[in-house]
């Protein structure tokens, strides 16, 4: 294959991304079996029951046992692909009004969770004898009460862990060129289904994690960085550079927030931290002054983002 037919299919990849669903339209006449209408089109105008369906038979079945885990109608695995092959334009979609296209962005998060959930901490212990993410001891000890929970609440913690970025994503992007404006339930929705893609990102690498750590470290890392600054180039309109820099005003201000809340929060045992050198007394004080710290370099974080956020949009912002 030529450079000229790779920049083909390349273009082709491309235009597809913007634009992977084709819809066509039926014209013949149908009888629904549910409410007794007569329509033309695809589905019942009055219960949306689709035209052509019939009889029970093997295939309603096999749909009806899919359903459960999101593998029929809107299929999960479907959305997954999506996520995987062109993010931004995927969650653009869904935002933008066209829902028919995903499966459920908070039902879907709950489902690989709890798959990544039993593999991990259920299947690979209990059947073939593998702990991964075997946190050394001293650490178990710092993150004391937040580790334990974080484990046994796995969705609950990526669900946390997607309205953390919900704010600042709004704020350092709110005079893109794409989505401009966006609202915060919209971006309840981007950073669910952003999770959703760490979760089965995380998923695919195992089996690094499996062969050397230290080769899945490198392996998400890089792909974690991937996909969002290439998920929010799609999503939003900037270039590299420019979704770059916004996005580490968000990472940062994410970083902060969590640690601030986890001080608030979790029992972390500050005698670990710093080797026994406090008391239990003074403990507490030290713990909210700590916390009070993070999240006061948070808000500074997000404020300066906002301020060189607005000096850069000032042309843009004119035109709205």
């Amino acid at each position: 294959m030529n450079r000229q037919e790779i920049k083909g299919k390349y273009e082709q990849f491309k235009r597809w991304q913007q634009e992977p669903v084709k819809y066509t339209n039926c014209d013949d006449v149908h009888y629904c079996n549910n409410c007794g209408l007569m329509f033309t089109g695809n589905f019942c105008p009055r219960c949306s029951q689709k035209a052509d369906l019939g009889r029970i038979n093997w295939n309603s079945v096999r749909n009806g046992i899919m359903d459960i885990w999101g593998l029929g109608t809107r299929s999960l695995l479907f959305s997954i692909w999506q996520l995987l092959l062109r993010p931004g334009y995927f969650i653009s979609d869904y935002i933008s009004g066209k829902r028919q296209v995903s499966f459920p962005p908070v039902k879907m998060l709950f489902i690989v969770t709890v798959i990544y959930s039993l593999v991990i901490y259920w299947l690979f212990p209990q059947v073939f004898g593998i702990h991964l993410y075997d946190t050394d001891e001293e650490s178990r000890q710092l993150l004391g009460d937040y580790y334990q929970w974080y484990e046994s609440h796995f969705s609950w913690g990526m669900l946390g862990m997607s309205v953390l970025a919900i704010i600042p994503t709004w704020i350092m992007f709110r005079y893109a060129p794409r989505n401009t404006r966006h609202s915060l339930p919209e971006g309840f929705f981007i950073q669910v289904l952003f999770s959703v893609l760490m979760v089965v990102l995380n998923f695919l690498l195992i089996y690094l994690e499996l062969i050397d750590y230290a080769y899945y470290s490198i392996a998400i890392s890089l792909c974690t960085m991937f996909y969002y600054i290439v998920g929010y180039m799609q999503l939003f309109g900037y270039g590299l550079w420019g979704t770059f820099w916004r996005e580490a005003f968000i990472l940062l201000t994410i970083i902060f927030i969590q640690f601030g809340l986890i001080f608030a929060f979790f029992a972390v045992d500050f005698g670990v931290m710093y080797d026994k050198q406090f008391s239990a007394g003074d403990m507490p004080p030290v713990k909210t002054l700590t916390a009070c710290g993070l999240l006061f370099m948070a808000v500074m974080t997000m404020l300066a983002g906002h301020v060189i956020n607005l000096i850069a949009t000032r042309k843009a912002r004119k035109s709205l």
